[in-house]
């Protein structure tokens, strides 16, 4: 349903400092993506990111996952952050993020440890992240 949301060119000049001069200027397009999703931005979501790492890199996609795992789980404004690989497709990773609202998840993206994950883990993949909202039905 997202494909083609976030390309991976464009994933990595948003979220490598100093890639894109202007990339303060303009907002997120995963926060574009919760807003159009979720009516108050103050409410607990969820995402699920789905990633398909290229074959042999799987190792080397977890081992960056690691210190963020720890890092993120201690913001403020985490509620959850889990790294998932499907025990069938071991190439297939989901992230299960859940943020007390868009400002806790606008924080997030904006840290090191996050900026230094996705520069990282976006040339491990295939094609581009899938993302999913969910929220809490009203």
């Amino acid at each position: 349903m997202f494909r083609g949301l976030l390309l991976v060119a464009s994933v990595a000049l948003l979220f490598v400092p100093g890639a894109n001069t202007n990339a303060a200027d303009e907002e997120n397009p995963v926060i574009k993506l919760i807003k159009s999703k979720v009516k108050d931005e103050k409410k607990t979501f969820a995402i699920l990111v789905t990633f398909k790492v290229k074959p042999g890199n799987e190792k080397k996609f977890e081992e960056a996952f690691a210190p963020a795992l720890i890092a993120t789980r201690k913001e403020p404004g985490c509620v959850a952050y889990y790294l998932n690989r499907d025990t069938e497709a071991t190439s297939n990773y989901v992230m299960y993020e859940s943020f007390k609202g868009i400002p806790g998840l606008d924080a997030h993206l904006k840290e090191k440890h996050t900026q230094t994950l996705l520069a990282t883990v976006i040339p491990l993949c295939e094609g581009d992240p899938q993302i999913k909202v969910l929220t809490v039905p009203e």
